[in-house]
Formats: structure tokens, sequence, C-alpha cells
């Protein structure tokens, strides 16, 4: 097994060692100290779970400095060496087993929030089921020991793909025992739409000028979990993994991600004809995630504030995307809980308002976070419903 390389060097002193000590301290390289950790013949070596690696922790802060190669010329000295790997023991140990209060089910870890809330309908009791990402987003998600835990123990390991979740996701699948958990990147069963941002012309010429942005979703369009054709293709291939899993309860799962199904497809109609009693249907959105919700629902999305999320538009964006609105009589602003300190839409509505144009801003949840306390199994179809409603509401 791997080491996890320490957050910082551990530098020793006269007195003792601790992390970070003063200028011109002789330091302890981390290659030595992690070489004997590892060639240490009680160490890590086959070791799959972190109960496991407490035990070799506490062994290893018994051992004399000597044994690793070092001077053991002070008790002082050995005494914070120990305190520091105790202290490691007690973290790895109280992660040993990140599914103990669910024991003796299948274990299915997700990536974010609609992937747990349709796990958690269609598995019902029968699985145990988690959420890496919940009250931050996968956009900026970075994984955590936890995290590694429970995918080293999971029976199945769904993500989206598309480039949304990739960037932890492969990292994690690198870094885990990955043990016997079949992973499925449901973005792969879906036919992606290329993502298109209508109005990115700020976006192209920052590409010409060889910008570079921290997030990027490629060519294909991920968020599609916000359409219904594709959240019903997801919520079958799910009920199959699940099926393989646990074979003596395919026919609940199969049953439950078909219930879905038509209730989603209900939604679906209810949606497009409300949506037909509108003269208009346009909005500007916060950033490009609502394209297949758009599709569902007959919505056409005239444009997006920000094209990378967490990136607030220059004041020329904002300029383009009053213009649009005024010659283009698009009065409806999609703002997104998960920002809720962005000052996109306030910008682009006080720009209308100079023009003598009232906008209306509405939240549009693409559902990439969630409250702890009210994700379950019905939050998927609740939040969509929300989003129908401001929509109804507010749409001219």
């Amino acid at each position: 097994m791997e080491a996890l390389e320490p957050s910082e060097p551990l530098r020793t002193t006269r007195e003792a060692s601790v992390p970070g000590g003063a200028s011109g301290a002789r330091t302890c390289s981390t290659e030595k100290f992690m070489g004997g950790f590892l060639r240490d013949e009680t160490a890590l070596q086959g070791y799959t779970d972190l109960s496991r690696v407490a035990v070799s922790l506490q062994d290893i802060a018994r051992r004399p400095l000597g044994h690793f190669g070092w001077e053991d010329r002070n008790m002082n000295r050995r005494d914070a060496v120990v305190a520091m790997l105790a202290a490691g023991a007690a973290g790895c140990a109280r992660m040993s087993d990140p599914w103990r209060d669910q024991p003796g089910k299948p274990r299915i870890l997700v990536t974010f929030p609609p992937l747990y809330s349709m796990a958690k309908l269609i598995a019902g009791e029968t699985a145990a089921v988690k959420c890496l990402c919940v009250g931050t987003g996968p956009h900026h998600y970075s994984f955590n020991p936890r995290d590694l835990a429970l995918l080293s123990t999971a029976d199945i390991f769904f993500s989206i793909g598309l480039t949304l979740d990739d960037h932890f996701v492969a990292k994690m699948l690198q870094s885990s025992q990955r043990g016997k958990a079949r992973f499925d990147a449901l973005g792969d069963t879906v036919k992606a739409r290329k993502l298109c941002l209508a109005g990115d012309s700020e976006h192209e010429q920052q590409h010409e000028a060889g910008h570079s942005h921290d997030h990027s979703h490629g060519d294909e369009d991920p968020h599609i979990w916000l359409g219904v054709p594709q959240a019903v293709v997801m919520a079958e291939r799910m009920a199959g993994q699940l099926a393989e899993t646990c074979p003596e309860n395919a026919a609940e799962y199969r049953n439950r991600a078909e219930e879905l199904a038509k209730r989603l497809k209900d939604f679906q109609r209810e949606a497009r004809a409300k949506m037909k009693e509108k003269n208009e249907r346009r909005l500007i959105s916060f950033h490009g995630a609502l394209a297949y919700m758009a599709d569902s629902f007959s919505l056409q999305i005239a444009a997006t504030m920000q094209i990378n999320p967490g990136t607030e538009p220059s004041a020329a964006r904002i300029a383009q995307l009053a213009k649009l609105c005024k010659d283009e009589r698009v009065r409806v602003l999609a703002v997104e809980p998960q920002y809720s300190t962005s000052s996109s839409a306030r910008l682009l509505a006080e720009a209308l308002k100079r023009d003598g144009i009232e906008a209306r801003m509405i939240e549009i949840d693409p559902m990439e976070t969630a409250e702890a306390s009210s994700l379950d199994s019905g939050w998927y179809e609740r939040t969509m419903a929300a989003n129908l409603k401001a929509l109804v509401d507010n749409l001219p």
C-alpha cells in the first residue's frame, strides 16, 4: 500500500521533532522517514484498511528512532515522534469502518446529491448509501482520507463522469485499494449533448488569449441529471448494477426504477403543458448547467452569466448580456443557491434597471450540493418540482 505524503515536512530541532521547525534547523527528510516506515516488516505493507494502518502506526511508535536510521539522542525527540504517530493512529482508528452505522448491507458510494437521492430511492432499506460531495459541489471538491476509506470498502461506486467529477474520482481510484467496488460513470450510458454556452464570445476570447480555467467541462455537457430522459436512463442503470450486486432484490430495484421513470415522465408532461401558457420561455442561466432541463421543459437558455462557475463575469460581459436582454426581451435571470454571494445577477439586473428594464431573479437549483439534513430519497424529485415552480411563477 502506498503511503500518503505528510501535509508538511518534519523538521527536527535539538529539543524535539515538530512540524515546521525554526529556520536553519536540521531537517529530517520525508523520504528517509517514509522509506524506513515502508521498509519495516510490520508497517503498511499488505494492509488494505485503515484500522490495520492504525495498529501498524502504534507498533512503529514504540520502536527506537534508530530503527529508522535516526540518531536516538534524547527522549524528548522520540516522544514527539511517538505523539505524532499516535495521533495519526487514533485518527485512523476512528475511520476503521466508515460504514459501521449500516452493517451487513451492500455498500453504495456516490459522488454527489442527485446520485445519492436516486440510489437511496431505488435501494430502499436493502443497501447503505453514502455521498462524497454534499456541502461542496463536484466542480470544487477535493477528496480526503475518509473518502478513500469509503471507496476501499464499497461494493458499487457511482459517478457522473463527462468531466464533472472526473478530476477527483480518477485520483481516488488511483490512490485507493479499490477492493471489490464496481465503478460506473453514469454519463457513459447517456447520450450527452454538446456543451453550448449561449453568448459565450468572452469565453472564446479567453481561450484565444491563452487563458486557462480552474474548471472545465470539456466538449460534453455533464449536467445530465437535470434532464428527464437522461435521469430515467441513469435510474435504470443504477437498478441494473444493484441487481447484479444483490440479485435477491433485483425485482424490487427494477420496480422502483420503473416507478421513478413514470413519475418523471408525468412531471415532464406537466412542465411542458405549463410552459405552453407562457408568453416568454427564455432566461439567462447562472452557469451552463440548465440545457438538459431546458430541453425537458421546453425552455430556451438565452445566455449564461458565468462561463466558469465561481468566476465573476467582466464588465464587458455584463454589458453584452444587458444588451442581449434588452434586444431580445429576456427578463428572467436564474441564480444558484451554491453561489449565493455572487454578484453576477445583481450587476446584470442593475445594468438593465439603468435602461428602465426590470428583471426578475429566480433561484434554480442545479442540485450540485445539498443540505445534509434534507438529503433523502425524495430530495431529487422535490428539487426538480421546486425548480419548475420558480419558472412557472416568474416567466411572463
